[in-house]
């Protein structure tokens, strides 16, 4: 039996009405945060459009045809494939899916070849498009779809779905700080065995001493997601302290983000110990000052 998840389910209950799918568009364009899981919304829609019960992501049906991007790049060959399919007659169902997966990694060629089927589509046709970043989408292609959120989700759904998969409780708080929520992201980090930034960042706050050694544990991590999980860390001093050397520190983990992209060759190391050594010697600035301020109240 297939997994469920309450937060997807929740949302296909939110536009599964009766009229939705008597006025189905012929183009919905479905996008979320990464690891909330986009496409298996677009699977659970497209079961309910052709009336199938498996993962049309795995098991054939004829009339449901689903594109991945290839080497990070959503080729004009597959899209032509896709448009090639929409206009043969219906097998079994009595309409036909076209799911685009990811349609920001269209080049643009690809966009454009889809642009046309997306103004004029046959009957009984519907293209699903996916993607975890909207805003770089062509805005012809936004305007040509109806747009289907599946941002953020009650927390009591998603926490519940990870302790239903094992996530122990005494490291949900963490993840879900680093991860923003994110509940495909959480249990990905609960099954890699990956360490919790935060936790290593509280004890050096509790200790108040800084442990370069846990650079050597953390470099081994995609380094672009651990600057992304730091960032989230921070935002929460930033808004519990309202304190300038925070958004001090946040500007900095910014900029190492941009060299990262940057530089290739930058060493991960040296760099998580820089950011250690500052992320200390913000903490200490700002138990300094509420020190000061706690004085001066008295």
């Amino acid at each position: 039996m297939s997994q469920t998840y309450p937060w997807i389910e929740n949302k296909l209950q939110q536009i599964s009405s009766e009229a939705f799918f008597d006025r189905l568009p012929h183009a919905v364009l479905i996008d979320a945060y990464p690891s909330w899981g986009v496409e298996e919304l677009a699977c659970r829609l497209t079961q309910k459009i052709v009336g199938m019960e498996g993962d049309p992501r795995e098991i054939p049906h004829p009339d449901v045809l689903w594109i991945r991007p290839e080497d990070t790049k959503l080729k004009i060959e597959r899209v032509r494939d896709a448009i090639d399919f929409v206009y043969l007659s219906s097998q079994v169902a009595s309409r036909k899916v076209a799911i685009l997966e990811s349609i920001e990694l269209a080049s643009i060629p690809a966009a454009n070849a889809l642009l046309k089927s997306l103004e004029e589509p046959p009957d009984n046709v519907h293209w699903i498009l996916t993607t975890t970043a909207y805003d770089l989408l062509l805005p012809t292609i936004r305007s040509r779809c109806t747009r289907i959120h599946l941002h953020n989700a009650a927390r009591d759904d998603t926490v519940q779905w990870l302790l239903e998969n094992e996530v122990p409780q005494q490291e949900l708080e963490n993840f879900l700080i680093e991860f923003g929520d994110a509940p495909f992201a959480i249990k990905e980090a609960f099954e890699l065995k990956l360490p919790s930034l935060r936790t290593y960042l509280l004890q050096g706050w509790r200790d108040r001493s800084v442990d370069l050694s846990v650079a050597t544990v953390l470099k081994d991590q995609d380094f672009y997601e651990l600057l992304a999980r730091w960032l989230r860390i921070t935002a929460r001093v930033v808004h519990k302290e309202k304190a300038p050397e925070a958004m001090g520190f946040w500007d900095e983990l910014i900029a190492t983000r941009r060299a990262v992209h940057d530089q290739s060759n930058l060493n991960r190391q040296i760099q998580i110990e820089r950011l250690l050594i500052q992320w200390f010697r913000m903490k200490q600035k700002i138990r300094r000052r509420k020190a000061a301020t706690k004085i001066m109240q008295h």
